[in-house]
């Protein structure tokens, strides 16, 4: 576990090194519906983008991670209690949909969406704890 540092220099810590990476991830979207024609291009651009583009996202979960170590306990709680819920709705939306697909029922969905949609769910139990007044 990280050591615990000040709320004030966890959080120039995270955002330091958040906004390179939510930037490296704009670019390598914008840049790869640029440059990369998915009929045309080759194999090894594409998964060279595809790396470019899920790298700082999953960069950035682990820095979520890591900014909740280092702030005190009833932060880092609230932190994980809202990413934990964050990925039970996911992982429950992934199993309906799959049963969906599996049946038959709709056609298939593009799997990324379940990343923003884990930030979604994150950001609105953080929120919704905190509209409450829920104290862990």
């Amino acid at each position: 576990m990280a050591q615990q540092v000040g709320f004030n220099a966890a959080r120039k810590r995270y955002k330091r090194l958040y906004w390179p990476a939510i930037i490296a991830y704009v670019t390598a979207c914008i840049g790869g519906a640029i440059l990369v024609d998915k009929d045309t291009s080759p194999v090894w651009m594409t998964s060279v983008l595809a790396i470019l583009t899920g790298a700082p996202l999953v960069f950035i979960m682990w820095l979520m991670l890591r900014h909740s170590d280092e702030t005190d306990e009833y932060t880092r709680m609230r932190q994980l209690q809202a990413f934990a819920k964050g990925g039970a709705i996911t992982m429950s939306a992934i199993w309906v949909v799959g049963s969906f697909q599996l049946w038959e029922v709709i056609p298939g969905l593009n799997v990324f969406w379940f990343g923003p949609f884990f930030f979604l769910a994150y950001g609105l139990t953080y929120c919704w704890d905190s509209l409450t007044g829920k104290t862990v």
